[in-house]
């Protein structure tokens, strides 16, 4: 069952009161997805919108060449395709399922009479969809300052995830390859594999239990 408490762990409802979110509720519809389905493909046109209660979603583009260009990699608490919720129109990438995953699905149909009705979901709908773009324009100054092991470090920073407990480091899924990342930032495998290599000698990063932990996150800031 999805209370108004769980809702608050997806940084789009967390501003809000639990009885702001109540009017949510008899919209939400919770499914389950194998790995290897698609959510939606690139340039469908959207109807509905995702919050990841668990499992693995990848985004990614086909470029004009026809190759693969991954955008983000979501898990627990990310959401996908949150602008269908203020314009209607096509998906701007494609989502895999990467992991066995559960979803809860919000239809975009639904949503501009409740917005009208409860303005301060529209409220913070803005709120979020605002800063991520904040995000994206500091990730694309990166890109245009840095090189690559410094883009690379950037983006291992931005796909971290909290650990369970805050005396462990953040860390990044080990599902995520290094083909994976090398797509994300259009770069080859073999800099990639370079650059982690020296971060792991260096004592940054260090391979645990199968994921990726950021043992000097401040350096991985810095990094040139």
């Amino acid at each position: 069952m999805i209370t108004p408490q769980k809702l608050k762990c997806f940084s789009l409802f967390s501003t809000l009161s639990e009885k702001d979110l109540e009017p949510l509720l008899p919209y939400l519809i919770v499914r389950h997805y194998r790995k290897g389905q698609i959510l939606f493909v690139e340039g469908e046109i959207g109807s509905l919108v995702y919050f990841v209660l668990s499992g693995q979603i990848k985004l990614s583009k086909t470029l004009p060449d026809g190759n693969e260009q991954i955008l983000d990699w979501c898990g627990p608490n990310d959401s996908l395709a949150e602008i269908l919720l203020i314009e209607p129109g096509p998906y701007p990438a494609t989502a895999e399922v990467i992991q066995e995953s559960q979803l809860l699905i919000l239809p975009n149909e639904k949503i501009p009479d409740l917005l009208v009705r409860n303005p301060q979901i529209a409220v913070a709908l803005i709120r979020t969809l605002s800063k991520r773009l904040r995000l994206n324009q500091e990730f694309i100054r990166i890109l245009t300052s840095r090189s690559t092991a410094g883009i690379l470090a950037a983006l291992l920073l931005r796909l971290a995830q909290p650990a369970a407990h805050s005396s462990e480091p953040i860390f990044v899924d080990g599902t995520l390859t290094h083909k994976d990342l090398a797509s994300m930032i259009g770069t080859s495998r073999e800099l990639v594999n370079r650059s982690i290599n020296s971060w792991k000698r260096q004592g940054i990063i260090r391979l645990q239990d199968s994921r990726l932990e950021i043992l000097k996150p401040l350096e991985l800031a810095d990094w040139p």
